[in-house]
């Protein structure tokens, strides 16, 4: 004779639940993967224009102080401002005018650095300049 156990019940998922949850997370990835991508270039750009400003900010701020940049192409001045300078006189003639970007990571701001006509550096947020600033 068969017992039956009307209060037993089985618990658990079954593996076609589990199949179809495994194939909903692999279609969420599948889409999720490819844009993470897009968020990391998005982040460098971010990254490139406030080195941009950085830069910018000790050329304007040692300008303003006396210090006398080199004249010439973004390249040129940039270095400059990498490698700092000193106002040739006046009561800041002891300060050393230097931004904080670090030198290899220069080459990505040049296209949102650009040099106006009078040979003043200037900020690009499009980044349409190229090395030359123009």
């Amino acid at each position: 004779m068969k017992t039956i156990h009307p209060d037993r019940h089985r618990s658990g998922f079954s593996l076609i639940e589990l199949l179809v949850v495994i194939g909903v997370i692999g279609l969420i990835a599948s889409i999720a993967v490819p844009n993470l991508g897009l968020l990391t270039g998005a982040a460098d750009t971010v990254k490139d224009k406030r080195n941009a400003q950085t830069i910018l900010l000790a050329y304007t701020t040692g300008a303003a102080a006396g210090v006398i940049w080199p004249e010439g192409d973004v390249v040129t001045q940039v270095a400059a401002v990498t490698a700092g300078q000193k106002p040739v006189s006046g009561s800041l003639s002891n300060v050393l005018f230097q931004s904080t970007v670090a030198a290899d990571k220069v080459a990505d701001t040049y296209p949102y650095i650009g040099v106006r006509s009078s040979g003043d550096l200037f900020f690009d947020s499009t980044g349409g300049q190229n090395a030359s600033g123009h």
